[in-house]
């Protein structure tokens, strides 16, 4: 019965495919597309060529470079301090380290000094160090070493530096050098430790001193020839570089790092250890870090946070909208002469677009949806339709410049139609800059196109015990191309009504008469703003609870369990203009199949103990056997953790034993890491498929599972707030680093207490304080066990907002223990109860 279903069903949550009926084309499309474009690069906050434009043209210093760019911010100082780097090329791989001096010294070691170094991790956590004074070796990690000397075992860490103070030298002999995977050697100045993150990934970080560090970032980010009429172009670029780095706060192990982050090329690099040195650091560098040292930016006073202060090549001549404190401005400097990138044209071969996406067939043209509305065009591309003969694709701008390799995403197609209308863009009372929607064939119908919140037409009584029916993913709605609603992003304030009983109940055997609740992954597609996703029965008064923490420009998915209506539906409210994707994953009802079984959470698989995961992999996920599903499960309640991930993907996971449907379980941003719950059948192997679209890690952790003889029935309740650590409810004041708090979650939100209850399902949400400095972390819950368990539920970046579901057994008094990695307000929504 479901194959006619998924048949049916639109593909393409990240490329946004659209299947449609094979179409007679009187013509070809064009051989090329003619483009013209503007900027380059993502183009939010400092344009470098516009700072030297400013510079060198009209005069202007550093200040006033800084605050053209960063408006709502103000200059600011630091205390001297280091900052930590993640070195991407030595990820889960051993650290190989050379001296040519013969200088190297262990901290905490005895002996010394040593000449060659490598560091590897022989059990977890465990490092064991080797080493050689007779020369500078840089071995391979399958090298057997026993011409090498153990001089440390059962490490945890292992920081290694060169003997004396290297700040002030200008030799790269004088520094510690680190061996890369393709030969080449790096000199660093500071120290190399070899550390695991905290889920045991096997990271090689370089401890430095700031000032030093941006003495090798400034350099690859601006030529040393701008100098010296540049200058004062370069000094605001050691500001802003200062900056960024320390309001990064990327990891537990580092603050930073060498690739995604800033460039950071270190001191030099040679081709090989005997080999000559190619210096980065340049003097007339190194003058503008010295002449800006402690300079920051603040947001709002000189007492506030150090800002995100974001940077590309070229504006194109106004600098992009972002979530962040500072608007978008016209940027005149931009224009310099010397520029190459303020216009530039591009030809890109028709067979290009062709195989970028291939499921179009041959390419007909372009259809550009929206527009920032600031600048030649209508200002840069936020939405795009690429149409074939047997197919199109909807993307943002970012995406197609991205696929097709232009500069930016402020460009122009000849002969591509256009939308009516370019999307406006305004100032919010935080200073940064919210999006309207494009237009749409929704206009006619008033702001929200007739997705207006419906009457409150009652009070949602409690509804039945309910059992589990777990299904093969299904895609219930899709705004990009009009699965279950029409074809428009859902605009801010506005509401989505959901019907998965009448659309899909013929196919799925739904009844609107007895099902109490549905399972789905409600996922928001690069929303122009930060916001949030609220999802509750339809015909009640919409709860203060939310879903999705909404990121700007970025894909974000979150699981939950929505209780439906009278009528068999929910809502979607949005608070910012976002397309939506939601795939359904189960429902509940009284006589459903299967009742739950909570379990204390348990790790059932990780890759970090070999290499990333290819693009393309599917891992076979067992969760039956002892302590975990008995033989009759036919679904497992998941934590699945996205590591780590070289590009941005998605993952899917669904029982082995049917096809792969198009839907996702989790997306993830390149250089990220995130956790998302998901029930998923398991079908008649138990077990669960789980495919990765791009390099990544995996974890995923069994929460618990359902099947015939699990002993628990679920609750449903329209979703209650009972802790918010921002309004002192229940917790008074932020999380503060690995300490633990206790909840009595069984007796909060109308919930019957202990003994009755088993477990619960809720929303946790990580609040970033705009206030104070915070860092990247992750939140543990569990039933108040001895020993916390070394695994989480959520994960969330610096300065983000982070919604994920919990569905976690309590203790035997109802309560949960909750414990955060690092300083984050904490949010609980309940919207159901296991007993």
């Amino acid at each position: 019965m479901l194959a006619a279903v998924f048949t049916g069903l639109v593909a393409g949550l990240v490329a946004g495919l659209v299947p449609v009926s094979p179409v007679i084309v009187d013509a070809a499309g064009p051989d090329t597309l003619a483009v013209t474009g503007r900027g380059n690069g993502h183009g939010i906050g400092m344009s470098q060529w516009g700072a030297y434009g400013y510079a060198a043209d009209q005069g202007w210093n550093a200040g006033q470079i800084l605050d053209h760019y960063y408006g709502g911010t103000v200059s600011g100082t630091i205390v001297a301090t280091s900052i930590s780097v993640r070195l991407m090329l030595l990820d889960d791989r051993q650290t190989s380290l050379v001296h040519d001096r013969g200088a190297l010294v262990v901290d905490g070691v005895p002996g010394g000094p040593w000449r060659s170094l490598v560091m590897r991790e022989t059990s977890q956590r465990s490092y064991t160090v080797w080493a050689r004074t007779d020369a500078s070796v840089c071995p391979s990690a399958a090298q057997d070493l026993t011409e090498w000397a153990v001089v440390a075992s059962g490490l945890t860490s292992v920081t290694v530096r060169p003997q004396t103070e290297t700040s002030a030298s200008a030799d790269p002999a004088d520094l510690v050098a680190v061996c890369e995977p393709g030969g080449r050697v790096r000199s660093y100045r500071g120290a190399i430790r070899a550390v695991n993150g905290t889920d045991g990934e096997n990271r090689t970080v370089n401890e430095v001193p700031l000032e030093q560090y941006l003495r090798s970032v400034v350099a690859s980010e601006m030529s040393a020839s701008w100098a010296p009429r540049g200058m004062q172009a370069l000094m605001a670029q050691a500001v802003a570089a200062r900056s960024f780095a320390l309001a990064e706060n990327r990891y537990s192990y580092a603050k930073t790092c060498d690739q995604i982050c800033q460039f950071y090329p270190g001191a030099a690099w040679r081709s090989s250890p005997s080999a000559g040195s190619t210096r980065v650091e340049q003097s007339p560098i190194d003058t503008a870090v010295a002449a800006t040292a402690g300079m920051v930016r603040r947001l709002g006073s000189t007492a506030g946070p150090v800002a995100l202060t974001m940077f590309s090549s070229s504006s194109g001549g106004w600098t992009a909208a972002s979530t962040l404190a500072y608007p978008a401005v016209e940027d005149l400097g931009d224009a310099v002469t010397t520029n190459p990138h303020h216009r530039w044209t591009a030809s890109v071969a028709a067979t290009a677009v062709e195989a970028a996406w291939p499921a179009i067939g041959d390419y007909l043209g372009v259809t550009v949806t929206s527009r920032s509305g600031q600048g030649e065009w209508g200002g840069r591309v936020l939405g795009i339709t690429v149409q074939g003969s047997a197919g199109s694709v909807s993307l943002t701008g970012d995406a197609f410049r991205r696929a097709i390799g232009l500069r930016s995403n402020w460009f122009d197609v000849a002969g591509a139609n256009a939308s009516t209308g370019s999307t406006s863009t305004g100032s919010t009372s935080t200073g940064s800059t919210s999006t309207g929607s494009p237009a749409s064939p929704l206009a006619a119908s008033g702001r929200c196109g007739g997705r207006d919140e419906p009457a409150v037409v009652g009070i949602a009584s409690d509804a039945p015990a309910a059992r589990f029916d777990p299904i093969v993913p299904v895609r219930l709605v899709d705004t990009r191309v009009g699965t279950g609603t029409t074809v428009a992003p859902l605009v801010g304030g506005c509401t989505l009504v959901v019907r998965p009983a009448a659309d899909l109940g013929a196919d799925l055997g739904l009844d609107i008469a007895t099902v109490s609740a549905v399972a789905v992954n409600i996922v928001t597609v690069d929303p122009q703003a930060q916001g949030f996703i609220t999802a509750a029965p339809c015909g009640i008064a919409r709860p203060f609870t939310s879903v999705v923490q909404s990121q700007v420009g970025r894909i974000v998915s979150g699981s939950a369990v929505v209780s439906l209506g009278a009528d068999g539906t929910f809502c979607v409210y949005s608070n910012i203009t976002t397309d939506i994707v939601i795939d359904m994953t189960g429902s509940y009802t009284p006589a459903g199949s299967s009742r739950y079984e909570p379990i204390v959470a348990q790790r059932r698989y990780d890759s970090r103990s070999g290499g990333r995961l290819a693009a393309g992999t599917v891992v076979r996920i067992p969760t039956r056997g002892p302590g975990a599903a008995a033989g009759d499960s036919n679904a497992a309640s998941l934590t699945i953790h996205a590591l780590d991930a070289v590009q941005a993907g998605f993952i899917t996971a669904w029982p082995c034993d049917a096809p792969r449907p198009w839907a996702s379980s989790a997306n993830v941003n390149a250089g990220g890491s995130v956790s998302n719950y998901a029930d998923v059948a398991s079908g008649a192997t138990g077990e669960v498929c789980v495919f990765v679209s791009a390099p990544m890690h995996l974890a995923i952790d069994l929460n618990g599972w359902f099947g015939p003889s699990a002993s628990t029935e679920f609750h449903a309740v329209v979703p209650v707030r009972v802790a918010d650590t921002r309004e002192g409810q229940a917790w008074g004041g932020q999380f503060t680093r690995n300490v633990p708090r206790r909840l009595a979650v069984a007796s909060l939100g109308g919930l019957p207490g202990s003994g009755v209850v088993r477990a619960v399902t809720v929303q946790l949400t990580a609040v970033s304080d705009p206030l104070s400095e915070s860092a990247s972390g992750w939140v543990t819950v569990h039933p108040c066990l001895e020993r916390t368990p070394d695994l989480s539920m959520l994960r969330y970046p610096a300065r983000t907002n982070v919604a994920v579901q919990a569905n976690s057994i309590v203790s035997d008094t109802g309560e949960w223990c909750v414990l955060a990695s690092s300083t984050t307000h904490l949010v609980v929504d309940v919207s159901g109860w296991f007993g």
